[in-house]
């Protein structure tokens, strides 16, 4: 697939520029029925990289650690091609589940951090990101986490702190406290729901920080958005409209959002996404859709 060429933003002070199009890492290689392939999830990553999305997204909890696996096996053959280190900006996340139950304490970080960077194959991260915890407690108390994540960001061998989680008031808790750089929210900015705009685009824009969007189809289906949807639904066929592009364009017209990340599952859904965002959206369309269902991106 040759390389498109994506509008880039800058990733709120971190002075990144990334993609407005990023690979996830929770579905590579699924073929259904909770089955996942390796070298689909490889291929697939090759795939993105290769259209230009230089933005990846994982986390050492998703296919039960495998998708860092499936990642790092990719940017082995990726660099073994001769492309760069510096040229990818990549991120991972830090959870508390059975290989690592103690994520949040000091030691539990350092040890997540050194798994992440054993599967990726790298020495650096440019984002490290804690990764939906109960609570906030272990996570900035002075002596567990956050001192962990202070070390690791004055070594160098993390570039950013982060936040990823569905609480928004997590993330305006975190946000606030000026160490956490960027933030992840999913499920919350799209055609069905846009919560995080004042829940979090407006707390992180005060501190200048960097915010992703995930899962942005994951709404879709859930049962409490059943009457939203069948009237998207609707909407969408009479004007001829496909609804996922639509609401990849919606999310995209939202410029706090540096990037939204995609969860790919195999190199046709790379290939999907591209075509959606070169696809030509007509700007009456967003004046029609305020006028009929009251959203305004």
């Amino acid at each position: 697939m040759a390389a498109q060429q994506w509008e880039k933003r800058v990733l709120g002070r971190t002075a990144i520029e990334v993609p407005v199009l990023g690979i996830g890492g929770a579905w590579l290689g699924h073929e259904g029925g909770g089955k996942y392939d390796p070298d689909l999830g490889v291929e697939t990553t090759l795939a993105a990289l290769d259209a230009g999305i230089n933005l990846i997204d994982t986390s050492d909890n998703y296919i039960e650690g495998r998708s860092e696996v499936f990642v790092g096996n990719a940017l082995e053959h990726w660099f073994g091609q001769g492309n760069r280190r510096e040229d990818l900006i990549l991120s991972t996340k830090l959870t508390a589940y059975a290989d690592n139950p103690e994520a949040f304490s000091y030691d539990g970080t350092m040890k997540g951090l050194e798994t992440s960077l054993a599967r990726l194959k790298v020495d650096y991260l440019d984002m490290f990101l804690v990764h939906d915890p109960k609570n906030l407690d272990q996570v900035l108390d002075e002596s567990s986490c956050i001192a962990a994540l202070r070390k690791l960001k004055e070594q160098g061998t993390i570039r950013n702190i982060g936040l990823g989680c569905r609480p928004h008031e997590f993330h305006q808790t975190c946000v606030a406290t000026g160490e956490f750089d960027v933030l992840l929210t999913f499920h919350d900015y799209n055609l069905m729901v846009t919560t995080a705009a004042a829940a979090v685009l407006d707390h992180a824009e005060k501190q200048n920080a960097g915010v992703f969007n995930a899962s942005i189809n994951a709404a879709y289906t859930s049962a409490r958005n059943t009457e939203r949807a069948r009237q998207l639904t609707a909407w969408c066929e009479q004007r001829g409209l496909d609804f996922s592009t639509l609401n990849l364009h919606f999310c995209l017209r939202e410029q706090r959002f540096a990037s939204t990340l995609i969860g790919f599952s195999r190199p046709a859904r790379v290939r999907q996404n591209v075509e959606a965002y070169n696809a030509a959206i007509d700007p009456e369309i967003w004046d029609e859709l305020e006028r009929d269902l009251g959203l305004q991106p």
